[in-house]
């Protein structure tokens, strides 16, 4: 696990890069808004809460713009995406963050059975998510590459009680991470993923008095937006320039986010797989690894070779 720590003189490589993001009007998305705009960055989000986004384009001026749009809905991220581009003429950061958490237990033995659960946890946060990486890497392509920034969440790697829907949705965005980077690499494109563990939104209004009790570490949304501009800005620097405990290239990440700092923990599982797999099943599975990685290798079996 390293720790890793915002090299300020980052922020500038920011400076009139096109941002779109998902998600902006309250919580870690807003707070992302506001930091990006700060920085130089000029920044189209969507949300469905027009309120608070309104109020937000106009605290920041012209390098903010609102589109409504329904994550869920791949015609709106379409919108969304093309507002962007047809007003920057392209797209540099994709940031992923829109996200809700329904905190009724679909699983409780005391619910009906009869009653067909919500599953819009699932069409938000991974559906959506899809939506937004597949719409996002077509303009990243078109500018010759950038950063895919994937907002997850602690339960996307860990267990999570009473959140099935939820953990289930949030596992798939590290899986959009995990299944997309080896490709999107050799594109320019870097893609990552942040997991915050508590952070003070009104998504954690049911347990954040008996976790203020325990005096557990608690996020700010300012704290996982400086994780996003991490990623955003990881690979931007001259020279090999890059964050305190940053490894380049900066890509296939995924950020622990917790009590305010920034832990890469991915490149610590793949280097412990021979531990906790086994040597020998780490050794087999590489070599599938690198077989399913050549070139010419494909699912699809109207291209295999």
């Amino acid at each position: 696990m390293a720790r890793i720590c915002l090299n300020p003189s980052l922020l500038e490589t920011l400076t009139d890069k096109v941002v779109v993001l998902t998600g902006g009007a309250t919580g870690i998305g807003r707070s992302t808004v506001q930091q990006l705009c700060k920085n130089g960055a000029n920044v189209v989000f969507g949300d469905v809460v027009e309120g608070p986004s309104l109020e937000l384009e106009a605290e920041l001026g012209s390098s903010a713009q609102f589109v409504k749009c329904d994550s869920s809905s791949y015609s709106d991220q379409l919108h969304l995406f093309k507002t962007a581009f047809n007003k920057y003429q392209r797209v540099d950061i994709v940031v992923v963050n829109a996200g809700i958490c329904i905190h009724r237990d679909i699983f409780d033995p005391t619910a009906d059975i009869t009653e067909e659960p919500s599953m819009k946890e699932i069409d938000i946060n991974l559906v959506g998510s899809i939506f937004s990486a597949r719409i996002g890497m077509h303009y990243l392509r078109q500018g010759g590459g950038g950063d895919l920034v994937l907002v997850s969440s602690i339960a996307g790697w860990k267990e999570c009680g009473g959140l099935v829907t939820y953990t289930a949705s949030k596992h798939g965005v590290v899986g959009i991470m995990r299944g997309l980077h080896l490709t999107a690499t050799p594109e320019n494109i870097r893609v990552n993923v942040i997991c915050p563990w508590m952070t003070r939104t009104r998504l954690v209004l049911g347990i954040e008095k008996g976790w203020y009790e325990r005096d557990l570490p608690v996020n700010e949304p300012e704290d996982v937006a400086r994780s996003i501009l991490i990623c955003a800005t990881a690979n931007r620097g001259l020279n090999g320039r890059t964050h305190q405990g940053a490894r380049l290239p900066f890509a296939g990440k995924m950020i622990h986010v917790a009590g305010g700092e920034s832990y890469e923990i991915e490149d610590e599982i793949k280097n412990l797989e021979p531990f906790w797999l086994g040597a020998e099943n780490s050794r087999v599975l590489g070599k599938g690894q690198a077989y399913l990685a050549s070139e010419g290798t494909s699912w699809d079996t109207t291209k295999s070779h």
